[in-house]
């Protein structure tokens, strides 16, 4: 989801029969089987680890109490809405350092969404800023898979600024086939990985955790067979869409069987694990979504209930939708635009990183 201005209806119109497909396959797959790895230096270890921990870490990220990761505990910065945003503001970069948030997914869309002005360095600077000043790792979004001079010049000049990227975002939610994609990872990702060595870049970046038309399993044959295999696989997960209250709090266990659905199938395609992230979670995407996200009981409930189901899941990587933009006119940000304070869903998260980040 780019925001939550645009695509949520259209999304929605075939989520629930992928729902149905999936969660039918889940029930017939055998279970996970659970690792242990050994923390590499400057890696927190535990004795407790969740049901599968990653295999390898990501550029900064580190093992947190019961090999949690700690890249759990990210959000997004998408296109701004409002002039009053995580960009400007520098009292909600700092609210967001103080909680210990640690992962930021940052947007570098060629052009803007909203008056479809070229990008600037300037802009380009800014985001990468808002990251250092929030106390946050880079986790950059190369919106446009087809602008290669774009996407060359942001993993130069970011530099060591930023070692990861998404490939693209959602682009099997807007008319790309999986084809099509496969063919810009398979001729854009050794030009970047030529410019940064250091860099790790993710794909498929799937509006569900399966994709339209099978997206997901579609890029990982493909990458299979092409050998340019990702560093990590992500996708999003909103898994109510006009739900009533209970029926959406009861799925906040779903973010566990969506991430272990997947992880199951990059083993039997790749024959091995790779880091798994959830690069957009919230409890509905609509625009705006329901009102019962305002109600704090419910908020603070369901994101509670999914960081632990994603953290025994093993997942390596995600961002909650979003920081500061206005988006879903301002109902999912953890930041009330007006008043300019964390709202319930901010201390949710912040509660759960003091359960899991060492002293």
């Amino acid at each position: 989801m780019q925001q939550a201005r645009a695509g949520a209806f259209y999304r929605w119109l075939c989520s629930g029969i992928l729902m149905v497909i999936f969660f039918c396959a889940v029930a017939c797959s055998p279970p996970s089987p659970s690792q242990t790895s050994s923390a590499p230096p400057g890696a927190t270890a535990s004795s407790s680890h969740p049901s599968t921990a990653p295999s390898s870490l990501l550029p900064g990220q580190q093992l947190w109490k019961q090999g949690v990761s700690s890249f759990l505990f990210g959000t997004n910065d998408t296109q701004e809405w409002s002039n009053n945003n995580v960009e400007t503001n520098t009292a909600i970069q700092q609210a967001l350092k103080a909680a210990h948030y640690t992962l930021m997914r940052t947007f570098f869309f060629d052009k803007s969404l909203a008056d479809k002005h070229s990008t600037t360095d300037a802009e380009i600077e800014q985001r990468l800023k808002t990251i250092e000043n929030s106390g946050m790792t880079c986790l950059g979004v190369l919106n446009n898979i087809f602008n290669l001079d774009f996407a060359q010049h942001v993993v130069t000049y970011a530099g060591p600024r930023c070692q990861m990227y998404e490939f693209g975002n959602e682009t099997d939610l807007y008319g790309v086939s999986s084809e099509i994609y496969l063919k810009q990872w398979n001729s854009v990702i050794p030009l970047l990985r030529r410019i940064n060595p250091q860099a790790k870049f993710i794909g498929p970046v799937t509006y569900n955790d399966q994709g339209n038309h099978g997206f997901m399993r579609a890029f990982l044959e493909g990458v299979k067979i092409s050998g340019v295999l990702p560093d990590a696989i992500s996708f999003h997960w909103y898994p109510c869409y006009e739900d009533a209250r209970d029926s959406c709090l009861a799925k906040a266990s779903s973010y566990s069987q969506v991430a272990i659905g997947v992880r199951a199938l990059v083993r039997s395609i790749l024959g091995k694990d790779l880091p798994i992230g959830i690069t957009e979670w919230n409890y509905d995407p609509g625009n705006p979504p329901p009102s019962y996200g305002d109600d704090p009981n419910f908020i603070m409930q369901f994101s509670t209930d999914a960081l632990h189901a994603m953290a025994q899941a093993g997942v390596a990587f995600a961002c909650q939708f979003d920081a500061a933009s206005y988006s879903g006119y301002g109902r999912l940000d953890i930041f009330d635009l007006d008043s300019n304070q964390p709202k319930p869903q901010y201390y949710a998260i912040k509660n759960v990183i003091l359960q899991y980040r060492p002293t």
